[in-house]
Formats: structure tokens, sequence, C-alpha cells
């Protein structure tokens, strides 16, 4: 299976969080008992790809659990201070192995404190050291260039938000039902966005592949999923300079440097409307390529469409960066490898370590 048809599956696996969420979560509010209702903060660690996960996913889970929603590195995280005895510290890791995130768990757990482990994997070192172990569904996903992963993390945070606010009361009935159609609605445009963004490239294949760096901006939700396909054309396509900015801090700056080799990607929902509009303008009029994804569409290099969702929107927008990500690499010859597929080591594991099994 190629890297393209595993993306295309996010969204069966999200119909099958939907209707499992209960028995999904159902262990948090055991492990949480009569502690539930003195949590005051959540906390959401991570590194790459879990952190831009934490990123997309932070904004709705504060909304949705009404409860104040912070977003941490490990590495950070670890060299804090003081942390809040009454906070959720929820640990992400897809693998479940990573060095640090395993590091800033087992800390919390000596100071007493609520520790949440996310994996795919029920057996594996976080999960284990974890007071509660939430499965993140991926559908034993083959590829390290996590998409699917990046999906089902962030939605895998949103769906025990929504879970917690329930069980507090902050959260009504009528809100988290209408909470799941909007996940049902982004999750079903996904198949039709992967096919456009096909389309897409191919229209301006010569100009996106001709370009020396990517810069993707976003609000909100989509920041996340700015600075996540940035993390995925950097590592999947390899030749490319990428980043991913905030849509407004992005302007205090960054514009001033880009040239005609650079491709700004535009992810655009309506928020922050007049800024993206204008970055696009001048991008396209007096620099070189700017190319809008989603609404305000202003010429052929853009890919127009309407998001159906909301609060889950960024299941229609990660598809097109992680196709972009992906077609830039395969139309450039770079073959991108399973699990599996080559037994020698990455050369980077000669110098150092993120992962202890």
């Amino acid at each position: 299976m190629s890297l393209l048809d595993t993306i295309r599956r996010v969204p069966n696996i999200v119909d099958t969080v939907i209707q499992e969420r209960k028995e999904l979560t159902a262990g948090l509010f055991t492990y949480l008992g009569d502690r539930l209702s003195s949590i005051n903060e959540i906390v959401l660690i991570g590194s790459g790809t879990s952190n831009t996960c934490s990123m997309t996913s932070h904004e709705f889970v504060e909304k949705a659990s009404g409860i104040s929603t912070a977003v941490l590195l490990p590495n950070i995280f670890l060299k804090k201070h003081v942390y809040n005895p009454n906070a959720l510290y929820i640990f992400t890791s897809q693998s479940g192995t990573s060095t640090l995130t395993q590091k800033a768990l087992l800390k919390m757990k000596e100071l007493g404190n609520l520790t949440v482990a996310v994996t795919e994997d029920a057996s594996s070192p976080l999960a284990k050291a974890g007071g509660c172990h939430i499965l993140m569904e991926t559908d034993h996903e083959e590829y390290g260039c996590r998409t699917i992963g990046y999906c089902m993390s962030a939605f895998t945070h949103m769906i025990t938000a929504m879970e917690i606010g329930l069980a507090r009361g902050t959260l009504s009935e009528s809100a988290y039902a209408s909470y799941i159609e909007d996940a049902k609605a982004a999750a079903a445009h996904h198949g039709e966005l992967c096919d456009a963004a096909m389309c897409w490239f191919d229209k301006n294949k010569w100009r996106l592949m001709n370009k020396s760096g990517y810069a993707l901006y976003g609000s909100g939700a989509l920041y996340g999923v700015a600075v996540e396909g940035a993390l995925k054309c950097l590592e999947i396509a390899k030749r490319y300079l990428c980043v991913g900015y905030e849509m407004d801090d992005g302007m205090h700056g960054p514009t001033m440097g880009f040239t005609n080799q650079t491709a700004v990607v535009i992810l655009n929902n309506g928020r922050n409307e007049n800024i993206a509009n204008g970055l696009a303008s001048y991008i396209k009029t007096e620099v070189g390529d700017a190319f809008v994804i989603g609404m305000n569409a202003m010429d052929e290099r853009d890919l127009a469409f309407e998001p159906r969702g909301n609060d889950f929107a960024y299941l229609e927008y990660a598809p097109v960066v992680e196709i972009l990500a992906a077609r830039l690499a395969s139309d450039y010859g770079i073959i991108i490898k399973p699990f599996g597929a080559d037994e020698e080591p990455m050369p980077e594991a000669k110098y150092f370590n993120t992962h202890d099994e």
C-alpha cells in the first residue's frame, strides 16, 4: 500500500473512533474518579507530529472540556520549575517509545500527578507507564512519516475532551451531538479533497516543484496543520526548507524574506480573513507564488473549497498538505518506504536517539 493510499484511510478510522468513543475513554474516568472535578488545567505533551497534533487540537480541547489547555514540548516541559498538581497531563506518542515524552510522564507520575498516555500500542513503554492509557486508532499505519497518526492523535484528544466536558457537566448533550456531526461532515469530505489535491498538484506541478522553500500559514487549528505540513514536506520530500507560521505571527518578519523561490501556502478557513487575503495578494502581486487552500481563492493557482466541518475542519486541510509532501517526493523520484522494507537503520541513529523501545 502506497503512502497516498494510507492517507485515504483516515475517514474510515474516524468513523471507527466515533462508534467506539465511549469504550476508548471508559478507562480514563475509572482512573480519574473523584479527581475529575478538581482538574483545572490540561497539558498536552509530545514531540514531532505528537506536538503538531496537540497544536491542532488544543483550542478545541479547551472549548469542549471547559478546562484551560496548554501545549508543551517534552524538553521544555522537563525544564519547568512549577507543575500544577490539579492538572491532567496527556502524553502523546504514536509508537509509545518517544524518549523524552516517557521521561516527562515518569516525572509527573513521581509527583503524584494525573498522567494519561495516548498511543497506538497498549504494550508500549509509555502506555504501561501512564496512569491511564487511551488507544489511538491508526489501523496499523505502515509509514514512519505519520499521516494517519497525525489526524488520529488530534482526533483522540478532541473526542477525549468532549467526554470530559460531558462528564463534568460543562458540555451539553446538544453541543456534544453537534460536535459529532461536525466530525462526521469533515471526515466525509476527506476523500473528495484527496482527489482535488492530486488535481491541484498536477495543475501547479511546475510551480510547486521548482521552489527552494515552503512557508505554510494557518490560524487556530490550521496553524497546527501548517506546522505539520511543513514537517511532512521536509521529512518526506527532503529537498526543501519548510516552515509553518501562525497567520498573524508570520506577518512579523518572515514576509520580508520571501522570494520567487518561496512557495507560500495559505490555509484559509475564513479566520483572520483580512490577514490571509492580504498576504495572498501581496505574494501573488509583488513576490511570486502564493497558493490559497480552502476559502477566498483568487486565481488558478489556488485550491478552492468550502470546508464542511467547523471545529474538525483540520481533517479537510490535512490531506492537502500531506498529498503535497507525498507528490513532491514521488515526482522527484524519492522512494517512500514503509516499515520493514529496509533493514538498514536510519543514518542519524548513529548520532542520536529519540526513541527507546
